[in-house]
Protein backbone atom coordinates (compact mmCIF):
# COMPACT_ATOMS: atom_id res chain seq x y z
CA UNK A 1 0.00 0.00 0.00
CA UNK A 2 2.50 2.22 -0.07
CA UNK A 3 3.66 4.63 -3.39
CA UNK A 4 6.94 4.59 -4.48
CA UNK A 5 6.98 7.74 -6.35
CA UNK A 6 4.98 9.37 -3.16
CA UNK A 7 8.89 8.69 -1.67
CA UNK A 8 11.26 9.46 -4.63
CA UNK A 9 9.88 13.24 -4.87
CA UNK A 10 10.99 15.89 -3.42
CA UNK A 11 8.76 18.10 -1.76
CA UNK A 12 8.66 22.31 -2.75
CA UNK A 13 9.00 24.01 -5.96
CA UNK A 14 11.25 22.31 -8.72
CA UNK A 15 14.81 24.35 -9.37
CA UNK A 16 14.20 26.73 -12.63
CA UNK A 17 17.79 25.10 -13.73
CA UNK A 18 19.84 21.88 -13.26
CA UNK A 19 20.15 22.42 -10.04
CA UNK A 20 19.20 24.77 -7.25
CA UNK A 21 20.90 28.24 -6.76
CA UNK A 22 22.80 28.36 -3.98
CA UNK A 23 23.15 31.28 -0.96
CA UNK A 24 25.14 33.35 -2.95
CA UNK A 25 23.34 33.37 -6.62
CA UNK A 26 19.99 33.76 -4.55
CA UNK A 27 21.20 37.15 -2.65
CA UNK A 28 22.36 37.98 -6.06
CA UNK A 29 19.55 38.08 -7.97
CA UNK A 30 17.49 39.63 -5.05
CA UNK A 31 19.79 42.59 -4.93
CA UNK A 32 19.15 43.10 -9.12
CA UNK A 33 15.73 42.76 -8.13
CA UNK A 34 16.20 45.79 -5.57
CA UNK A 35 18.38 47.80 -7.94
CA UNK A 36 15.76 47.34 -11.00
CA UNK A 37 12.66 48.44 -8.59
CA UNK A 38 14.31 51.35 -7.22
CA UNK A 39 15.40 52.66 -10.96
CA UNK A 40 11.42 51.93 -11.99
CA UNK A 41 10.64 53.72 -8.64
CA UNK A 42 12.12 57.16 -9.92
CA UNK A 43 9.28 59.32 -10.94
CA UNK A 44 6.69 57.22 -9.44
CA UNK A 45 7.43 57.40 -5.72
CA UNK A 46 3.60 57.13 -4.46
CA UNK A 47 3.17 53.46 -6.23
CA UNK A 48 6.88 51.98 -5.35
CA UNK A 49 7.59 49.41 -2.69
CA UNK A 50 9.28 50.40 0.66
CA UNK A 51 12.58 48.57 -0.28
CA UNK A 52 12.93 50.57 -2.86
CA UNK A 53 12.20 54.28 -1.67
CA UNK A 54 14.94 53.23 0.71
CA UNK A 55 17.40 52.19 -1.59
CA UNK A 56 16.60 55.74 -2.93
CA UNK A 57 17.15 57.16 0.29
CA UNK A 58 20.66 55.60 -0.22
CA UNK A 59 21.66 56.87 -3.45
CA UNK A 60 21.69 60.66 -2.26
CA UNK A 61 24.59 61.77 -2.90
CA UNK A 62 25.84 60.60 -6.43
CA UNK A 63 24.09 63.27 -7.70
CA UNK A 64 21.57 66.23 -8.08
CA UNK A 65 18.71 64.25 -9.42
CA UNK A 66 19.50 61.10 -7.05
CA UNK A 67 19.13 63.71 -4.24
CA UNK A 68 16.04 65.39 -5.66
CA UNK A 69 14.72 61.73 -5.74
CA UNK A 70 15.61 60.68 -2.52
CA UNK A 71 13.93 63.59 -1.60
CA UNK A 72 10.53 62.73 -2.71
CA UNK A 73 10.99 58.99 -1.52
CA UNK A 74 11.79 60.89 1.80
CA UNK A 75 8.48 62.35 1.35
CA UNK A 76 6.54 59.05 0.30
CA UNK A 77 7.80 57.24 3.33
CA UNK A 78 6.59 60.28 5.40
CA UNK A 79 3.22 60.91 3.37
CA UNK A 80 3.22 56.73 4.21
CA UNK A 81 3.90 56.57 7.94
CA UNK A 82 2.25 59.87 9.19
CA UNK A 83 5.87 61.70 9.99
CA UNK A 84 5.85 64.12 7.35
CA UNK A 85 3.49 66.43 6.74
CA UNK A 86 4.15 68.61 2.72
CA UNK A 87 2.91 71.93 2.38
CA UNK A 88 3.11 73.70 -0.74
Amino acid sequence: MTDDHAKDAKRGRPPKGEQPMSAAERKRAQRMRDARAAIEAIGDEQSAPLRALLTMLGRVESSEPARQSAQRAWAEIGRRYGFVTITE
